[in-house]
């Protein structure tokens, strides 16, 4: 683009008092090194850019693997309810039958306390 402009009014800088022209080109220097420069700053900004992709693509496998754990432990968790049912079932006939044979009549013959 600096070529550009700088071909288009190379005739017309002649025309213009001095301080004017070495001003222009000083300027149209400074637009062709930033131009040169641009390239790397675009590939860069390219490869940021893919790995912002590369780490989202990963967060997204992360999420799908913590869903799959949270449904295994969904399952796990529903496969002990009966489980946890029977043992709290067991614990209330255990005390029961502790307190019954605690709580019972001694019986005839034998030695009391």
């Amino acid at each position: 683009m600096a070529n550009l402009v700088g071909s288009v009014g190379g005739g017309a800088l002649g025309a213009l008092p001095e301080p004017v022209p070495a001003t222009v080109n000083r300027l149209l220097k400074s637009l062709q090194q930033l131009a040169e420069l641009a390239p790397p700053f675009i590939a860069e900004f390219e490869v940021l850019v893919e790995e912002l992709h590369a780490q989202r693509l990963t967060v997204q496998a992360l999420q799908a693997e913590l869903s799959a754990f949270d449904h295994q432990l969904d399952v796990l968790e529903k496969s002990l309810a009966p489980l946890e049912s029977w043992t709290h079932q067991w614990a209330r006939l255990r005390q029961s039958l502790t307190e019954t044979g605690n709580s019972a009549p001694p019986e005839p013959g034998s030695p009391v306390d």
